[in-house]
């Protein structure tokens, strides 16, 4: 294997390789907005037809009922299958923050002699950014 000098780190060993990359939370975001709208659009779909009726000023309810029947079905699908993804989003937000958490590298005290502690990360300082 060769070695670049301009991959050398400061101890002079060549990097060990790219660390893990984080799982990301915005699935699980995009997921619990897609839920909320989607939870609004529902109640529009329910409540649209009663406030036709009313400023209609009223009428026939019993054709009203039989029109507004096929508005509360869909409604309530609507607004069940958004439930449904708003708690999938919620769980998938909530794993995903718990490994993330679970990534983050340990930190060890240092105490030099003579000196206050400081925090050092395991496998030494981290490397400067270019």
């Amino acid at each position: 294997m060769t070695h670049h000098p301009h991959m050398v780190q400061a101890g002079g060993f060549p990097p060990a390789g790219r660390p893990a990359k984080k799982p990301s939370v915005v699935p699980g975001i995009l997921l619990i907005i897609a839920g909320v709208l989607g939870l609004g659009v529902g109640l529009c779909i329910l409540v649209i037809p009663m406030l036709l009726f009313l400023i209609g000023g009223g009428g026939n309810v019993d054709a009203f009922d039989n029109f507004a029947s096929d508005f509360y079905s869909t409604g309530f699908v609507v607004a069940v299958i958004s439930v449904l993804v708003l708690i999938g989003g919620i769980v998938l937000t909530t794993v995903v923050a718990r490994k993330r958490r679970r990534m983050r590298p340990q930190v060890w005290m240092v105490m030099p002699p003579g000196g206050p502690q400081f925090q050092q990360t395991p496998g030494g300082p981290p490397a400067p950014r270019r």
